[in-house]
């Protein structure tokens, strides 16, 4: 500690069990802003640690499955850099992890439900499709 005055603020922290990593926003910290060093309350941490702790005892089963941006493209067909296009364009719905990118691997599988993937898919970048553009996408997508 630099002996700085902390600032209390809301961030997002990181929390992990296993290879899982779990991105958690709306934790109530304070923070140096000369050197960032981060200090919970103790309600905060006991929160953290219950919920680390309640994760820890799910089976394999039933721990989130997390994809990163390869295993994404794969399951999509797309190329990594699609994957971050959509990212950027908020068409994927991801979790920014140290450097990489996690994504919940329901969230990508909802969209490879045929009529909602047309639609995402379709998108230009101010989030409008044209009916010829969605009825092409959609009978590519039927004849898979």
């Amino acid at each position: 500690m630099c002996g700085t005055d902390m600032e209390e603020r809301t961030i997002s922290t990181v929390a992990g069990w296993g290879k899982y990593r779990l991105t958690i926003d709306g934790v109530k910290a304070y923070v140096c802003p000369n050197c960032g060093e981060i200090v919970f309350s103790a309600e905060e941490v006991h929160m953290l640690q219950e919920l680390g702790k309640s994760l820890s005892n799910l089976n394999e089963k039933e721990r989130p499955d997390v994809l990163n941006v390869s295993e994404v493209a794969d399951l999509l067909r797309v190329s990594n850099q699609t994957v971050y296009n959509m990212i950027k364009d908020g068409r994927l719905k991801a979790t920014k992890v140290g450097r990489e990118w996690k994504f919940m691997r329901k969230d990508i599988e909802s969209i490879l439900d045929p009529d909602n993937s047309t639609q995402i898919a379709a998108r230009s970048s101010n989030g409008e499709i044209s009916d010829h553009d969605y009825e092409i996408i959609k009978k590519h997508i039927s004849n898979m």
